[in-house]
Formats: C-alpha cells, structure tokens, sequence
C-alpha cells in the first residue's frame, strides 16, 4: 500500500504537476514506470493497483495545476504511451506466472517438509522401539544366564547349592527383600542357604515366625525343609506367586532329601550374601 501510494506520487503526481505548469507533454509518462515496477514485484494485482493509483494521482495533479483532465487523457492512447502500456502488460503476465511457479515450489517445500518431520518423528520413535527391544534382549540374556545357572544348581547334588539356587529363584519371583532355606523337621532345623538385601540397618532377625511367606519342602508325603520369605511386596502376594514357589520347594527337594537326613551332622555354617 505505502509503496503504491510512493511511486505514484513520485513517478505520477510530482512528474504531472511539473509538466502542466510548464505546458510539456510527457510521452510516454513517468508513471508508466510505477506500474512497471508494481507489475514487476506483483504481477497483475500490481499491474492493476498501479494502473488505478497513478491515474487517480494524473488526475489530483491535473485538478491542482488548473488542466483539463480530459486533455490529460486524450494523450494515453499516443504512440509511445500505449507501447508502454503493452510492455508494463507483458510484464505483469511474466511477473504472475514466476509467482504462480513459486507459490507451487513453496507448497512443495512446505509439503515435503512436513513429510520430512513426520518421517523424523517416525525416526525417533523406531529409535526408542530400538533401544527398548535391545534393552529387553540384554535382560533376557542375562535372565538365561541367571535361570541356566540357578537351574544347574537346582539339578545338581550339592544341597547347599541347591538351597541357594532356591532363594536365589524365589527372590527373583517374587522381589522379596530376604529368603532362606531350612531343612529338617522340628527343633532339628538347620539354616542352609540365606540371601538377606535388606541393609546393614536391619535389626530385626531371619525368624521363620515372622516370615511374610513360608513354603513347605516335600520330598513324597515328607516335609524336608521350609523356603521363608521377608519383605514381599504386597503385589506379588497372589496366587501365581505361590505356585511358582511350590514348583521352586519341590525342584529343590531331591538335593535337600539326604541333608535332611544328615539333621544329627554338625552343620556347616550358611553362607550369607548382603
């Protein structure tokens, strides 16, 4: 609008006033080049807007330099004035289709742009897809490795062991804070393996009458031992819990048989691990 408004006062009005108080013709006139310009920057909507802007300002110099409006424009269809019209005109026609053209390439762009952030988008989330299915196969590597071991232990014909594969397992079950294995029947039970996480501020002893949980070991119709539990969180008190721990007592009871047997042996000491 400003800039329309400035070329035709300078290349119109000022040019207008100027050659009617010095009785000069102007052919072709200076305003042709405003709508040049105009036409140039905006195609035909400048062409137009030009054309309308710089006749109105002709029209405002002719009324204050005292000519007749009409001699003004009984000039226009001159020679020179209609060959400038006719180039302002080509260029108008020129100046819209580059418009159109780059009205067309910014759509493009702004099209593939959005297909390039949802294509990074898709990018981070495959990332984070990535990153999770790894993180899942070093659990699960480290969760064979876990299971191998404890199930060698629980195989094997070391009761100790098997004991510690057992609290070992049940801890992983079920989250406890601390687990035990004893074996015998009575006042002749003996501690076998122990796994206590509770910290070094923990007052309160591993006594089986406290226990948040305790499973029976059966070896037939014979009760061998006990697993005991501490610290479960309430959430994994349910059901599935207590069967996993039952097939943890009964995988463990073949290795516990003969040191349940051996109750009269001194024992050897539990070995603890904080």
């Amino acid at each position: 609008m400003f800039e329309t408004v400035g070329l035709a006062a300078a290349l119109a009005f000022l040019p207008e006033v100027a050659a009617a108080r010095a009785g000069a013709v102007l052919e072709p006139h200076p305003g042709w080049i405003a709508v040049l310009l105009l036409a140039a920057r905006y195609g035909s909507g400048g062409f137009f807007t030009g054309l309308v802007a710089c006749a109105v300002a002709v029209g405002i110099a002719s009324t204050v330099a005292g000519t007749g409006l009409m001699t003004r424009w009984s000039r226009l269809d001159s020679g020179p004035n209609l060959i400038a019209f006719g180039a302002c005109l080509a260029v108008s026609w020129i100046a819209s289709w580059h418009l159109r053209r780059q009205a067309d390439l910014d759509e493009r762009y702004r099209a593939i742009s959005d297909r390039a952030s949802q294509a990074q988008a898709t990018t981070e989330i495959l990332r984070g897809v990535v990153a999770t299915l790894r993180g899942r196969v070093d659990r699960s590597l480290t969760s064979l490795s876990f299971l191998r071991d404890v199930a060698a232990r629980l195989d094997g014909t070391d009761p100790t062991a098997a004991a510690e594969g057992a609290v070992d397992l049940a801890l992983a079950r079920t989250g406890a804070s601390a687990a035990a294995v004893k074996v015998g029947v009575g006042t002749f039970q003996r501690l076998l393996a122990v796994r206590d996480a509770r910290g070094p501020r923990a007052l309160t002893p591993l006594a089986l009458q406290s226990a948040d949980l305790t499973v029976p070991i059966r070896s037939g119709n014979d009760r061998v031992g006990v697993i005991a539990l501490w610290g479960i969180p309430p959430s994994a008190l349910d059901k599935p819990a207590a069967t996993d721990l039952e097939i943890i007592a009964s995988w463990c009871a073949r290795a516990l048989t003969d040191s349940a047997r051996r109750r009269y042996e001194p024992a050897a000491p539990a070995r603890r691990v904080v």
